[in-house]
Parts: C-alpha cells; sequence; structure tokens
C-alpha cells in the first residue's frame, strides 16, 4: 500500500487578531494607570472656565488648605492624611526644593497645622509659605 504524499500548501496567517489584541491591551493599560498618573507630580496647567490659565505652577508649588473639618485639599483635591504622606515622601524623594503653599481656614483646629507642619519636618521639606 503506497501513501500519497500532499504537497505542503502555507495558509497566510492574518495578522488581524493580534492586532486586536494589541490594542485591547494598550486601551487597558492607558485607563488603569490613568488614576496612578493623576496622583504622581506629572500634573498639568489646564485652562480654567474664563480661558486662563492656572496662575500656580503645579511641578514647583503644592497648594495644602486645611479646612474647618480638618481635612487636607491638595490642588482642589480632598485627600486623607495617608495620601499625603504618600504625597510628600514623593516630593521629599523626587523635587526637594518645591514649594509648599499652605492656606488655612480661620475656624480649623490648630492642631491640624501642627501634625502637616510635622509631616513636613519629618520629609525634611522646608520650603513653606502661608496664604492669606
Amino acid at each position: 500500500m503506497k501513501m500519497l504524499k500532499l504537497p505542503s500548501v502555507e495558509e497566510p496567517q492574518s495578522m488581524s487578531a493580534m492586532t486586536d489584541v494589541v490594542f485591547l491591551l494598550l486601551i487597558f493599560f492607558i485607563v488603569t494607570m490613568s488614576s496612578y498618573i493623576e496622583m504622581t507630580l506629572l500634573e498639568t496647567n489646564l485652562p480654567t472656565s474664563a480661558g486662563q490659565s492656572s496662575k500656580i505652577d503645579l511641578q514647583n508649588h503644592l497648594k495644602i488648605e486645611l479646612t474647618e473639618k480638618d481635612q487636607y485639599v491638595i490642588n482642589g483635591i480632598v485627600q486623607n492624611r495617608a495620601s499625603l504622606n504618600r504625597l510628600l515622601r514623593r516630593y521629599a524623594r523626587l523635587m526637594p526644593e518645591a514649594e509648599f503653599l499652605l492656606q488655612c481656614d480661620p475656624e480649623m483646629r490648630h492642631h491640624t497645622l501642627v501634625t502637616l507642619l510635622g509631616d513636613l519636618s519629618k520629609y525634611g521639606l522646608k520650603n513653606i509659605k502661608l496664604l492669606k
């Protein structure tokens, strides 16, 4: 019994499935990293509703507001003390010469300000300015 040998024919492989997977992975990583990028030092000066850019350079300044409810508002975003400490540690490591602009509500407790000043001192951050 003789076996017939079939000629080998290579089928062309389509790359469309591979490109779909690559684009899906790219979209996944962009979406998952967007929240991380927002909390890093890569902040941008976005225009305000009046069409003017913000007055404070967020790369060299960090504005921390202390509210009457003992909350920390960092560049307009309410943060807890743990996230504030992570941010201060990052500034101490990457930008130790950055300025910290503190704005205190007149009705806040002094303990919150003293705690914040202690955290700034713990990380060796010394460029502190108080705003009215």
